[in-house]
């Protein structure tokens, strides 16, 4: 992984490109279900020398509503925690210059570390059981 990675909105071009390593790293049609909720927005993060045919190193979808910002799905390739919570810590950066004011995790799936990469990324529990960071 280079030591500079930039995040960005996924452009068009990319829709392909990003389906794909969804399906390799998650091994489950994920995207399809995703992108059928209307105002999904999807993000990547990526080399910023890399060439257009290159993987991302970690792709985020998000939906907002008024000042929340919902974070829908994320994944990185397996096994790579680090790479998880550089990119959600990006992706928190990003959203920063929107007009959403908080971001929203639903309650991950028993059994995952996604909790951890959440806390790492700065996420905090509500009572809800979702996680959320102030943006």
């Amino acid at each position: 992984m280079s030591a500079l990675m930039l995040i960005r909105r996924l452009p068009p071009g990319r829709e392909a490109v990003a389906r794909r390593v969804v399906a390799e790293w998650k091994d489950e049609p994920a995207w399809q279900g995703v992108a059928d909720g209307g105002s999904v927005e999807w993000w990547e993060l990526v080399d910023p020398a890399g060439d257009d045919d290159q993987p991302a190193a970690g792709l985020a979808a998000v939906q907002t509503a008024g000042a929340t910002a919902h974070l829908v799905y994320f994944a990185t390739p397996p096994g790579h925690r680090d790479r998880a919570a550089q990119l959600l810590i990006a992706l928190v950066d990003a959203l920063r210059a929107t007009p959403a004011r908080r971001l929203v995790a639903a309650p991950p799936a028993a059994g995952r570390d996604i909790p951890d990469v959440l806390r790492l990324a700065g996420f905090q529990p509500l009572p809800d059981g979702q996680e959320a960071v102030d943006l």
